[in-house]
């Protein structure tokens, strides 16, 4: 089997440890995203304010795993050049005056 795939074994299937990093990150995503809408469909302050305290949270455990899977080499990440940034800063400069 190739990398990144389970592998059947007497004790069933085998999950790598990128894959499972894996999971735990887009999982972690996935809560942030949607305590991210708690938080603006709240009424409630105090609530409001626990929500936003987990969703610092869930960014740090975000930001731990990332750096992580970084280091054991599971999440490379391509530079940007100087051409894609100014690309990407003229893109999106041009929307929010459109939005004006």
């Amino acid at each position: 089997m190739g990398q990144g795939q389970g592998a059947m074994s007497g004790q069933g299937m085998q999950i790598s440890d990128k894959d499972l990093l894996q999971v735990c990150l887009n999982e972690t995503k996935h809560l942030a995203s949607s305590t991210n809408t708690y938080i603006s469909e709240t009424v409630n302050e105090q609530l409001r304010r626990d929500y936003m305290t987990i969703l610092g949270d869930l960014y740090s455990q975000e930001q731990q795993l990332f750096n992580y899977m970084q280091q054991k080499g599971f999440y490379n990440v391509k530079n940007a050049s100087p051409q894609d940034i100014a690309q990407a800063k003229n893109k999106f400069s041009g929307q929010s005056q459109q939005m004006r």
